[in-house]
């Protein structure tokens, strides 16, 4: 079995982000081929997230975060409520993707929050906060896959067989 790592991203993580960039691993390809969606636009991660190219909650929860985190970034937006008027659009954009996925709503909510709490801010700064949220965001699913993984090797045995949903 073989993790998937590229540069620039921590072993393991199928959602990164690079020069500004976020990337995806492209489950669609799987396993045939290994292909990055390496984008700029928020609205890719939108397809990515819709069409199944980024597959499993944590990672979707990610997409999503850093989705909204380049939202940020394309704003041109001169002042704070222009600017919190987007990242609202653009978290609307990114939920109606997979209505049911749990940790999308989560991690656009927890972004929000952020925006929104930190109103009395410049916009520049906003924006550098909502890359840091985002990367907490990465970080912390992590943290969780790895340790649940963790547990749950305790209760396998060789040659067990372990079906997912």
């Amino acid at each position: 079995m073989k993790t998937v790592a590229w540069a620039g991203c921590e072993e393991g993580r199928t959602v990164g982000w690079r020069n500004c960039k976020v990337v995806l691993l492209d489950q669609n390809a799987l396993p045939h081929k290994e292909v990055f969606i390496e984008t700029s636009d928020y609205l890719r991660v939108a397809e990515a997230i819709k069409t199944l190219s980024v597959r499993g909650a944590p990672a979707i929860g990610v997409a999503a975060a850093y989705g909204l985190a380049l939202a940020g970034l394309q704003s041109n937006a001169k002042g704070t409520p222009e600017f919190l008027q987007e990242i609202d659009h653009a978290a609307g954009v990114l939920g109606s993707t997979r209505p049911t996925a749990i940790n999308l709503f989560w991690a656009l909510d927890r972004m929000k929050k952020t925006a929104h709490g930190n109103s009395h801010l410049a916009v520049s700064r906003m924006k550098r906060i909502l890359k840091e949220e985002a990367d907490d965001i990465a970080d912390e699913e992590l943290k969780m896959s790895r340790r649940m993984g963790q547990f749950g090797a305790d209760l396998l045995k060789s040659g067990d067989t372990v079906l997912t949903h």
